[in-house]
């Protein structure tokens, strides 16, 4: 095992980023072939992320489902393809993940029973790419930092303002699930997150929630136990998903075949947010003064 520099693209990834991210960080026009570069990455005709009213209105659906947007064909095939590219030469470096939590991610509480909610453990296993480990100029990082985008999730949510996460390996991080992988039942510690389908497995997988769930243990513990009606969706890949995670409990299925690989992108009601130490070990595997490790 070694320390990771960050890796350093090639021409035709540093190509996109530098057209993606003029503008402070809106998207500007591809030179000459008269066809923006948004329009490439993210299908604009079906999804104006541009135009505030459809912001509003998706907010108003997103209200109307649970706390749950859900954007079928964001991305472009075009737009999949350059990250999945990116993801897959990114895999190498993922870290390992198979841990148990509560399905607050918080520590256990000694004073409550074994099955109450805080300490009944959910198993999660994955691998995942953190943000301090990105190409410099990779593609999923401009699209992070898009305003273009951040100002389209900022209208969904209908806040004032939405900042970019001052985590460094949570910002943007990459997520892997193979066969066996799942995501056990918890909920966030953001107010919401940002979720990219890159890939869906074959069977399995899919995305499960129980809606504005938070401190009701009762119906918690009965979720945890199968005992509670649940959503179940199962988005293709280049969806875009915004759900209130910390709101409703929520989770990854078992994958059966194939592999599931999403990107989480978080933003911030408040600047200067970054995760706690206790949910960072769980799931990055490192503290903040611990080195990013790669296998050898």
């Amino acid at each position: 095992m070694r320390e990771a520099n960050r890796r350093k693209p090639g021409m035709f990834a540093r190509r996109w980023c530098d057209l993606i991210r003029g503008c402070n960080g809106a998207f500007r026009p591809l030179s000459g072939k008269g066809r923006p570069v948004l329009e490439h990455i993210i299908d604009t005709s079906r999804h104006p992320i541009h135009d505030p009213e459809y912001a509003k209105t998706c907010g108003e659906n997103m209200a109307a489902n649970n706390g749950l947007c859900e954007l079928n064909g964001f991305l472009t095939d075009e737009g999949v393809s350059l990250i999945q590219r990116e993801a897959k030469r990114l895999r190498s470096l993922a870290f390992s993940s198979s841990e148990t939590h509560n399905a607050y991610l918080e520590k256990e509480d000694p004073s409550l029973p074994m099955d109450h909610p805080r300490n009944a453990q959910q198993r999660s296993t994955k691998t995942l790419v953190a943000f301090d480990q990105l190409e410099e100029d990779s593609l999923l990082n401009c699209l992070y930092h898009s305003n273009t985008l951040r100002s389209f999730v900022k209208d969904v949510m209908d806040l004032s303002e939405l900042y970019i996460s001052a985590d460094p390996m949570n910002a943007v991080h990459l997520n892997y699930f193979a066969k066996g992988d799942e995501l056990g039942w918890h909920f966030d510690n953001s107010e919401f997150f940002v979720n990219l389908i890159l890939q869906t497995a074959d069977k399995g997988g899919a995305f499960e929630f129980s809606p504005s769930t938070r401190r009701k243990d009762d119906i918690v513990k009965k979720v945890l136990e199968g005992k509670w009606e649940t959503t179940v969706v199962g988005p293709s890949a280049g969806t875009l998903l915004i759900f209130r995670g910390r709101h409703s409990i929520h989770r990854v299925r078992p994958v059966e075949n194939g592999e599931r690989v999403t990107a989480i992108l978080t933003y911030e009601a408040q600047p200067g947010v970054k995760m706690n130490e206790y949910t960072r070990k769980k799931f990055f595997g490192r503290g903040l003064e611990d080195p990013k490790l790669v296998k050898a």
